[in-house]
This record gives structure tokens, C-alpha cells and sequence, in this order.
């Protein structure tokens, strides 16, 4: 079988040698222009993000078999489409056990509401051009605040704890009923979390259920003078109801992760304009898992998946023979 690494900056040497133990392996980065080709030359195509797999690259005649994504949303691949073709993905939704070692994007959260809530960016902006001027960044702190999780799963449950190490009130809001947690007060609806907190922060996966769930409404229920933090998915908030919350100050504040359709952003983003010239929304590129732990963690456990398909299609050829 043949493997390829198409985003290979710092991928684990170890993990490589170890593929290459049972599989033919290539580690280079590939062009939007090739995506197609590659797929009809590798048998397991390997890539983060940084591709979106649909039936403009895969088809019946691909040689690709195998799509594997060491991330949990994968919206980035059309999963109708590779169940009727036969193509197994291969990535962490669903793998609670493994995932509660992988803490980084709980970290981010929280990392992103200190930015956005003490204005770190703008600080850090004005020192570089010169200034020391701490009266314009005076801030708000997270301690007896309450903070508002949309979304309970192993995301939603770490941040839970980190908040509540800030001396934070939690509530919760999840579709799954008779959720419990030590020092967590359930709500049953969206319109009860963002009305009662101060900061609130989404863990839900994205798909057509959860697509744009964060929408004017919600942001009309927020509580006066909170902050809003995504780290999950960009389409499950309606980013122009969140632009107009923020433009009328329904929203104190916001700090992104992702953005919807983040693949094609580009500079002109109505989004990233805003952000140019307030310092209360405050932009990052989809880093929230992006550690060298993080990444060593999740390219040996799928490496793991990967050997065992490799395994299993080789006894079954060999039962053939």
C-alpha cells in the first residue's frame, strides 16, 4: 500500500518509520492543483486541515481508500460521498478514551477569553509601537463571573473544570438530558446559558443540526457585557448576527478560533475587517489543537488504525490467495 503525508510540517520521524515498517511512504506537501492526482495514486491519503475532500478530487476510480485526519470535526470531508464510495475515514470523533489526553484545544479556550477579555493583543500591539499606556486596556477578570458551555461532551467537560479552577460559576447546555457534573448547573435551552453568563464558550461538533445555532436570536437573549469564545466549527455561528451582536453591543466581546468556510478567508472577510479596527473580537488561524504534544499524541494513534487496516487487507489478500 502507498502512503502519503501531505502536511508534513513537524510530523513525528517515529511515526513515519513506524508506517514504513508495512507501507510504501511519501512525506511532501501536495498543491490544490494535484489534490486530484494524489488521490488517484495513494491507497491512505494523511492531512490535517488543510484540504477539503469532495467529488471535485475523490471519485469511483480513485485509487484512495483510506482518508486519514488526526482531528475530531471533519467537515472538511464529505462523508456521504466517501460512504458510497467505499472510503474509510479514519480520525478522533468519537474516541473519548484517547481524547481526554488531548487537552490543548480546552487550553486555547481559555487562552483565547484572557485575550479578548484583558485586550493581550492590543497590548501587546501598542508596546511594540512604542506606547506604555496601561489605562486603555483596563479589562475584566474571570473570577465569580459565570461562565456558559454549549455543548458538554470531552471538550465541553475539560473547559468546564479549567473555569471552575477560576473560581467561575458553570452552566451547561447540551441536547443529551441527565448530564452531571461536580459544581455544573444544567439549563435546559441556549437562551438560558447566554442570558445568565458572562462568557460563553461552544464545544459542539458542526453538521446540519448545529449549523448557525448561534444566531441573532441568541445573541439578542446574551447577557448585557459578555464575551462569546469558538473554538469548535465557524458555521455554527451565523458570523453576520455575530458581527451586527457586536457592532450593537449585544456582545461585549468575541475570540475565534475558526471561522466558517475558513479554507477561503481572505483579508477582505467582513470579520477580519472588524477586528482591524476593534480590539474586541480578536482572530486566530485554527490553532486550538496545534501542540507538538497534541500532534505526537494523535500521529501514533492513528498510525495506530492505519498498521491495523494495512494488517487486515493484508491477511484478507493472503485468505484470497
Amino acid at each position: 500500500m502507498k502512503i502519503l503525508i501531505a502536511e508534513p510540517l513537524d510530523f513525528s520521524p517515529e511515526v513515519i518509520e513506524r508506517l514504513r515498517s508495512c507501507a510504501e511512504v511519501d512525506v511532501r506537501a501536495v498543491e490544490e492543483q494535484e489534490l486530484k492526482h494524489v488521490l488517484d495514486e495513494y491507497d491512505v491519503f494523511w492531512f490535517r486541515l488543510g484540504w477539503k475532500i469532495n467529488s471535485a478530487v475523490l471519485n469511483k476510480n480513485s485509487r484512495c481508500k483510506v482518508l486519514a485526519t488526526p482531528v475530531t470535526g471533519i467537515d472538511h470531508i464529505d462523508e456521504n460521498l466517501c460512504a458510497e464510495l467505499g472510503v474509510k475515514i479514519v480520525c478522533l470523533r468519537g474516541e473519548k478514551e484517547f481524547l481526554k489526553e488531548v487537552r490543548a484545544t480546552a487550553e486555547m479556550t481559555v487562552g483565547l477569553a484572557l485575550a479578548v477579555m484583558r485586550h493581550i493583543p492590543a497590548a501587546e500591539h501598542s508596546v511594540k509601537n512604542g506606547l506604555w499606556d496601561r489605562d486603555q486596556f483596563r479589562g475584566n477578570e474571570l473570577y465569580k463571573k459565570t461562565a456558559g458551555i454549549i455543548g458538554f461532551g470531552r471538550l465541553g467537560e475539560i473547559v468546564a473544570d479549567l473555569f471552575l479552577a477560576f473560581g467561575m460559576k458553570v452552566l451547561a447546555y447540551d441536547v443529551e438530558t441527565n448530564l452531571q457534573h461536580p459544581g455544573v448547573e444544567f439549563v435546559d435551552s441556549l437562551e438560558a446559558l447566554v442570558s445568565r453568563s458572562d462568557v460563553t464558550s461552544i464545544h459542539v461538533n458542526y453538521n446540519e443540526k448545529t449549523h448557525h445555532i448561534i444566531n441573532e436570536n441568541i445573541f439578542r437573549a446574551c447577557k448585557k457585557g459578555s464575551f462569546l469564545v469558538n473554538t469548535s466549527r465557524g458555521g455554527i455561528v451565523d458570523e453576520l448576527a455575530m458581527l451586527k451582536a457586536l457592532e450593537k453591543g449585544w456582545l461585549k466581546g468575541a475570540a475565534l478560533d475558526v471561522l466558517q468556510g475558513e479554507h477561503e478567508m481572505n483579508i477582505s472577510h467582513p470579520l477580519i475587517q472588524y477586528a482591524k479596527k476593534n480590539r474586541n473580537l480578536v482572530i486566530v488561524p485554527h490553532i486550538g489543537g496545534n501542540t507538538y504534544e497534541s500532534f505526537e499524541k494523535t500521529e501514533h494513534f492513528i498510525a495506530d488504525k492505519i498498521i491495523a487496516i494495512i494488517k487486515a487487507r493484508s491477511l484478507q489478500t493472503t485468505s484470497v490467495q
